[in-house]
């Protein structure tokens, strides 16, 4: 999720927030101002319950962001890099640079969330029942109430065993311990998250048609079912692409060219080859890129004798590297997190010897 707004930064983590998010503060505001307040505690100013409902959404949002937080310093604990906090329409999101190498690691990121939000909701509990005695009725007391009970269903409702909310990825790290395959443990949990989401958006839209909820029930069904969905391809696409091999997915670098051939020049000297293979590309200083012979196939037959390699390089910039061995998922999450869509792959002796393209791997790995 973009941030729209940049509000700083906790514990070197940017925190910032979606213009969405502002829609649905005024109406919660709005709901709680005009509505609920005045129903609750009657008798209070306008300005009063304006002041009272615009401090709950605020702490409310403050606890979104503490519950988002939790997430994040338990993964810079586990060595996960954070690259940002985002509150957007829905709620929020903790941007990990990378996965949890572990089953247990992905546990305890999981529930540092809704532990969070225990924690705020007995802490405002508590106040509340403390102070109660003293301020009993008053627009604060139903502040105080409100925040430990929106802090608790938060709690709750993240621990439904469904991906992508908190309580899926615990099932999907339960999972992952007792299979030891991380992918098709998300996939299970995601299809659990398909069931669930689809589930809550039918009964929204038999609420909506009754007049008995609000269309907010319908979008946060449609949410958890698409992001299920997504999750779900995304785990079965990456546990067909774990158990790929990478010397056999890579394309082997031959010896160096230079600039200036065309690409039947190319094509002619890969003709003696029975698979794709690279050709490191030679510059001033050194090599300078990468043409591999599927270039071939991106330029017309027509065309090939007047079009040079030139245009076809991939320069170093856009890779990522990877060793002889690796496992396939992990390179495809490093080169991700980089935004690289090429890789290049060096032998134990540090000999630079294949070149994968993610985009063709990946493209042949979902069919």
């Amino acid at each position: 999720m973009r941030q729209s707004i940049r509000l700083g930064s906790i514990a070197g983590i940017p925190v910032g927030l979606n213009w969405g998010l502002l829609l649905i503060a005024a109406f919660y505001v709005f709901n709680l101002a005009a509505g609920i307040l005045p129903l609750s505690v009657p008798g209070a100013s306008t300005t009063t319950y304006w002041i009272a409902s615009t401090v709950a959404v605020v702490f409310f949002f403050g606890s979104i962001l503490a519950h988002e937080l939790g997430h994040a310093l338990v993964a810079q604990r586990n060595g996960i890099k954070v690259n940002a906090i985002t509150l957007w329409l829905l709620g929020g999101v903790a941007q990990l640079d990378s996965e949890p190498d572990s089953a247990g690691a992905e546990f305890r990121i999981a529930i540092a969330g809704p532990a969070v939000s225990v924690a705020l909701a007995a802490l405002f509990g508590a106040i509340w029942f403390v102070a109660s005695p003293l301020i009993g009725g008053t627009v604060l007391s139903f502040v105080l109430g409100y925040l430990a009970i929106v802090n608790g269903v938060l709690a709750v409702f993240n621990m439904l065993p469904a991906a992508p909310l908190d309580g899926g990825r615990v099932l999907a790290a339960a999972l992952w311990w007792r299979s030891g395959n991380r992918h098709t443990a998300r996939a299970s949990a995601a299809r659990a998250g398909q069931l669930v989401g689809s589930m809550i958006l039918g009964l929204g839209v038999v609420f909506f048609l009754t007049g008995q909820g609000s269309i907010f029930t319908i979008i946060l069904g449609w949410f958890i079912r698409s992001g299920a969905t997504h999750e779900r391809r995304r785990a079965q696409r990456l546990d067909r692409v774990s158990t790929s091999d990478l010397a056999s997915a890579m394309q082997p670098l031959v010896a160096p060219i230079n600039r200036g051939i065309t690409v039947s020049g190319l094509e002619a000297m890969s003709a003696s080859y029975d698979q794709p293979i690279a050709f490191p590309l030679s510059g001033p200083t050194g090599v300078s890129g990468i043409v591999s012979s599927t270039a071939v196939h991106t330029t017309r037959p027509s065309e090939r004798h007047v079009t040079f390699i030139d245009d076809l390089v991939v320069p170093w910039e856009d890779f990522t590297s990877a060793r002889v061995g690796e496992d396939m998922s992990v390179i495809v999450d490093r080169a991700r997190a980089a935004d690289k869509h090429h890789v290049i792959v060096y032998d134990l002796m540090g000999r630079q010897v294949g070149y994968v393209s993610l985009v063709g791997f990946l493209s042949a790995a979902a069919g």
